[in-house]
């Protein structure tokens, strides 16, 4: 398990730092209009996302863009590369440009899918504290009926949970095209696999 939790804290380290290199502005710009678009759909009233999607941002992600567009300023060499007559460095002179776009839309998209998911959960948190309840009342059941639990589906559904969080927050932190729809089954999942994890705990 720690060998686990150690891979996913690198894949969450890194993959936000390498997704701006890798991945065009204009890429980014798609995936969060789709995450938006598939908000209202879901939520049907763009005022449930707009306002505390721009309060969120302004309040918590505007000193990241100001440390972007500062970091633009002073290290952005490109037109002189754009205007050296070089093949390569005009080739390249959009980079720096290219970069600072791409980290602020990494910005907009975890203020966006943060605002998504905290509205879902605002329906979605009953279901899951049921399924809770339901594993305790059958583990309960198993310790009265003399039923041991089984291991093997508390390895199972542990090692699931750790997979989904750490997928959920991979989700939240890098623009990766998963669509919003799939966010309540997800979450159904999550439920039903910490219901067999609490009534198989050995």
């Amino acid at each position: 398990m720690t060998k686990h939790c150690l891979i996913w804290l690198l894949v969450l380290l890194f993959t936000p730092l390498i997704v701006p290199e890798l991945v065009s502005p204009k890429t980014l710009s798609t995936i969060v209009s789709a995450d938006y678009s598939a908000g209202v759909r879901l939520f049907g009233d763009k005022a449930l996302i707009d306002k505390p999607l721009l309060s969120l941002y302004k309040n918590r992600f505007a000193p990241a863009n100001a440390w972007v567009d500062e970091f633009l300023e002073r290290h952005d060499d490109s037109d002189r590369f754009r205007h050296s007559g070089d093949h390569i460095g005009e080739a390249i002179a959009d980079i720096p440009g290219d970069w600072a776009a791409a980290v602020k839309l990494q910005i907009y998209s975890l203020a966006l899918r943060s605002v998504l998911l905290v509205t879902l959960c605002k329906w979605l948190w009953l279901p899951c504290a049921m399924a809770l309840i339901a594993g305790i009342v059958e583990r309960r059941l198993k310790y009265e009926t003399f039923t041991p639990p089984s291991p093997p589906i508390y390895n199972t559904s542990l090692h699931c949970l750790l997979a989904m969080s750490g997928a959920l927050l991979l989700w939240l932190l890098c623009p990766i095209p998963v669509p919003v729809k799939v966010l309540p089954g997800f979450c159904m999942s999550f439920g039903f696999l910490l219901s067999l994890a609490f009534a198989n705990y050995p």
